[in-house]
């Protein structure tokens, strides 16, 4: 479940978006917005056991309908033009760092990449989920410090 999304999106407005980032975006991420776009999970923390990964997501950009935070659309097209993300990267949220989750548009990954370690190479690249749906169900309250 999400709080505090943008404006509900149709069939119509994905259309509009992928002719605009010139793709398909990917089924499970389409499915997700039609039901949310953007906005706050209120089970906001993603914990990766095996790279001993703890962190939480601030907010998920809205497709088309701008909201708080940045529209997935311009921001990837805006990190794209700067050569500032490989365009197999989809950044969908951040992290109150301004790190990226973003899916991989080859295989259907989430991974975090970290933004504020200069220029974007494997070693600011974690692995999070093999696919979208299963990185949303990981979802956890957070837990209290």
């Amino acid at each position: 479940m999400f709080i505090e999304c943008s404006t509900q999106l149709t069939i119509s407005d994905l259309n509009d978006v992928e002719t605009k980032l010139g793709f398909n975006l990917p089924e499970q991420l389409k499915k997700h917005y039609l039901q949310y776009n953007g906005g706050v999970p209120v089970k906001p923390c993603y914990y990766a056991q095996d790279i001993d990964l703890e962190t939480e997501i601030a907010t998920f950009s809205s497709i088309k309908y701008k909201k708080s935070s940045s529209l997935l659309e311009e921001s990837y097209l805006d990190f794209i033009n700067r050569g500032a993300l490989p365009e197999k990267y989809l950044p969908f949220a951040n992290d109150w760092g301004g790190n990226l989750f973003c899916m991989d548009l080859e295989n259907g990954s989430v991974v975090l990449i970290w933004m504020d370690l200069g220029e974007v190479t494997e070693k600011c690249i974690n692995f999070l989920s093999n696919s979208f749906v299963t990185f949303i169900n990981n979802l956890e309250k957070c837990e209290e410090d």
